[in-house]
């Protein structure tokens, strides 16, 4: 089996991205998916520069504020200048496709500006939506590939990948209604039960049988603005540890794991395998 392993939220906070970055480093992180738009976007986008084998993609949450000038996009934006539909999605749909669009390709170009090439991938939730919309006419514009992956949806119908993605076979599993779901739990002490380390060596999801899998995580420090921003704490710092554990590492190894990044899923490059060569890490596959 093929195996990604995305990092999510990058450049949430500079502590955050210390977490990710340990991840990446001593660790089997070999995609992120970048914020364009939050308090640590320019390190992560500085930092990245280092790292060719990683993937990038545009993790299009709006969370934080627009790169343009509010008044520059009016029906984005509450009162005080960030996106109004943080807590509250469904205030999408009053977006102008206009706005979404003028704001979509800003953030693309400070990706260009800083990496020298736009994300490699992102995901489209809603294909219907003005402002899903607006982000496929920037992702043609770019080149930027979307929704390239078979997932299930909560009640376990597998969406499939656009067609010309179909035959690449790549699977990415629903996460957040398996693994993720003890980590919004009221208890901490169940919260604390969440393992991303059993998961794969339990094979939670029925991954083992894929071709190609691409699973998510969210591998980052704490601080107090993603404290007061996120209702995912604990797991982002468990994440960290359980992506760098020995046993992890172990587990790709012992069932002869092989890990790519995107660019290697979608064009049959062997980028990441590469770079562990380069390192002689013990974690590639032969």
């Amino acid at each position: 089996m093929k195996l990604i392993v995305r990092a999510d939220d990058v450049g949430y906070t500079k502590a955050h991205n210390d977490g990710t970055f340990e991840a990446i480093d001593n660790g089997i992180v070999t995609s992120v998916d970048l914020m364009f738009d939050t308090p640590g976007t320019m390190d992560a986008l500085i930092r990245m520069k280092e790292y060719p084998w990683i993937s990038i993609g545009w993790h299009a949450h709006f969370w934080g504020k627009p790169l343009l000038d509010p008044k520059d996009v009016p029906s984005m934006v509450n009162t005080d200048g960030r996106f109004k539909f943080r807590k509250d999605q469904s205030l999408k749909k009053t977006c102008s496709y206009d706005d979404v669009l003028r704001e979509s390709r800003a953030q693309i170009e400070l990706c260009l500006s800083v990496l020298g090439r736009a994300p490699d991938s992102t995901w489209i939730q809603d294909t219907n939506s003005n402002f899903e919309r607006a982000r496929i006419q920037v992702c043609k514009e770019y080149g930027i590939a979307i929704n390239f992956a078979d997932k299930p949806d909560r009640d376990g119908k597998i969406i499939p990948a656009l067609e010309h993605y179909r035959d690449l076979k790549i699977y990415m599993p629903n996460q957040p209604a398996t693994v993720y779901r003890i980590c919004y739990h009221d208890s901490y002490e169940e919260r604390k039960k969440y393992d991303p380390v059993t998961y794969y060596v339990n094979d939670d999801d029925g991954i083992m049988d894929k071709e190609i899998v691409l699973t998510a995580w969210h591998p980052g420090y704490l601080d107090p603005y993603v404290m007061n921003e996120s209702s995912l704490t604990e797991a982002r710092v468990i994440d960290v540890k359980a992506l760098t554990s020995e046993e992890i590492k172990d587990w790709v190894i012992k069932n002869k794991i092989e890990l790519v990044n995107t660019r290697d899923a979608l064009f049959g490059t062997r980028e990441y395998q590469n770079h562990l060569h380069i390192v002689h890490s013990k974690l590639e596959v032969i």
